[in-house]
């Protein structure tokens, strides 16, 4: 039988009641539009997804060709960021889905409110 560690399930555990509290949060606001980020250890992805549980976009950064993550995170907020430009006048809101703001995530999230979408 394999046991988890204690540490990991400690991470586990904190990511969880992250991902708990920010969606809690985010869910009991008024929005139409809820942009998400998923990041695993090489990539980040994010969806643009209406109220309804539509899905408008989706974008990642696999197909860039910049040098570092944090960079390939921004060129992936810059197209996302043009692809929901057009809809500039509904209310979005940021999920990032219990990951903590930095680094890559942070990122993409300045390249969003860089192109003037607030969320």
């Amino acid at each position: 039988m394999v046991t988890t560690p204690k540490k990991t399930k400690a991470k586990r555990d904190a990511y969880l009641k992250r991902k708990l509290r920010s969606n809690t949060k985010i869910k009991a606001q008024n929005y139409d539009i809820r942009i998400v980020i998923q990041k695993s250890n090489k990539s980040i992805s994010a969806q643009a997804i209406e109220a309804s549980g539509a899905i408008l976009w989706s974008i990642s950064d696999t197909v860039s060709k910049a040098a570092t993550k944090t960079e390939r995170a921004q060129e992936a907020g810059k197209l996302l960021a043009e692809k929901v430009w057009s809809l500039k006048e509904k209310k979005f809101v940021f999920d990032r889905n219990g990951h903590m703001y930095h680094g890559r995530i942070k990122a993409f999230a300045e390249w969003l409110r860089e192109w003037g979408i607030a969320i």
